[in-house]
């Protein structure tokens, strides 16, 4: 029963990491039933199960086994994916906010071509690509405003004034 365990939540992950984009089923609710912390639960049920089995009664392998699996689905939900999640949204959101503020030109823009803004989100300072709205060139240490955002590529325009650099 444990081998069946182990193989079945192993080749779940092989299956989503190979599929996983099409079937996406993160959205279901009780954390237990997300697809990767199922076959986590499975996987590590099933490998604990096999260690421990030849050395204990079955009512206590299963219990034992069961609740490792548990705990591990837990650990990985709360220490991984709930804060990646989390993280995910609150980046896009803070993204489409930073329209209109300030930044600070760290690597120079060349003419029609990339270069790099900082700018401060919640206390952080943050780096991002960036290109001149006009395609003119933007020399290093200028301050800019940022005008939009397109594929992660900051558009700024200089606000004409130089300054010293954001530590």
């Amino acid at each position: 029963m444990y081998l069946v365990l182990f193989i079945v939540g192993a080749g779940f992950v092989v299956l989503s990491l190979i599929f996983g984009e099409l079937f996406d089923l993160d959205g279901v609710g009780f954390v237990f039933l997300r697809p990767k912390v199922l076959a986590l639960v499975l996987t590590v049920m099933g490998g604990v199960g096999l260690i421990i089995s030849p050395h204990m009664g079955s009512y206590l392998t299963f219990f034992i086994s069961l609740a490792s699996g548990l705990v591990a689905g837990y650990l990985l939900y709360r220490l991984v994916i709930a804060p990646l999640l989390k993280m995910q949204h609150t980046s896009a959101h803070y993204k489409q906010s930073m329209i209109g503020s300030q930044a600070h030109v760290a690597l120079a823009i060349p003419q029609g071509g990339y270069g790099k803004i900082k700018y401060t989100v919640n206390g952080s300072i943050v780096t991002s690509p960036a290109q001149s709205e006009d395609g003119n060139a933007i020399a290093k240490d200028t301050n800019v405003v940022i005008v939009s955002i397109n594929n992660n590529t900051y558009f700024v325009q200089e606000r004409g004034e130089k300054s010293e650099p954001a530590q």
